[in-house]
């Protein structure tokens, strides 16, 4: 981001996108292959689908073999997938801080919006692998704390995202000061149009409007 002030992202499977956990559209590009990692460790260590990612986007052959109990590529051990699972998801955790704090400085709603659908990426995944790991009786999972933390950041840059489009609204778009002349009874433009600021206002709307919806279908 550094050197291009722009971070790579990619469009999430619109088979998941939305529904009760709410998936984001598009996420960073380390966010969503992590994840797809995070998922073949998953398949590999309990031998079942997380229900992340539909079964069929899965290799058959290594799934027949896991059913079948035949010979399998690669095997992980439950307990070392819950560590794995912690241990970079707190390292993506560092990044998207380091992230989204340079994307505020600039401004870069792109950027912050791309942080925040791999925050929310991550977010569910770690809801999934926590309703599905299973835990020795009276132990806790590990991954829960990773889920609140993910959670309250998701909250968070929400708020933030929010606050920095409230900002430049009031900032840079309602500053017409013919627009703002309260005591002048006179219809703006003789009631033909609407004033500046009304203008300006629909035209930022629009772009917003771009951003969610256009970029986020790329």
């Amino acid at each position: 981001y550094k050197n291009k002030q722009s971070v790579l992202q990619e469009t999430i499977c619109p088979g998941i996108v939305g529904g009760r956990l709410d998936f984001p559209r598009f996420a960073t590009f380390a966010s969503v292959k992590l994840v797809l990692w995070w998922e073949d460790e998953f398949f590999a260590g309990f031998r079942k689908n997380s229900g992340l990612i539909p079964k069929a986007n899965q290799d058959l052959s290594a799934v027949e073999a896991l059913e079948t109990g035949g010979p399998i590529v690669k095997k992980s051990d439950p307990e070392k997938f819950m560590v794995s699972i912690g241990k970079s998801s707190e390292q993506l955790l560092d990044h998207l801080h380091v992230l989204t704090q340079e994307a505020l400085d600039h401004a870069d709603l792109t950027v912050l919006m791309g942080a925040l659908g791999a925050a929310a990426l991550i977010k569910n995944s770690l809801w999934f692998y926590v309703q599905r790991c299973p835990i020795k009786q009276g132990y806790s999972n590990p991954l829960q704390s990773m889920y609140k933390q993910f959670q309250e950041m998701v909250e968070a840059l929400a708020e933030r995202l929010l606050d920095m489009h409230c900002r430049l609204i009031s900032l840079y778009i309602l500053q017409d000061a013919e627009s703002l002349d309260w005591e002048n009874h006179k219809p703006f433009f003789e009631s033909e149009r609407g004033s500046y600021v009304v203008q300006m206002w629909w035209t930022y709307m629009q772009g917003l409007q771009y951003i969610f919806v256009a970029c986020c279908l790329r």
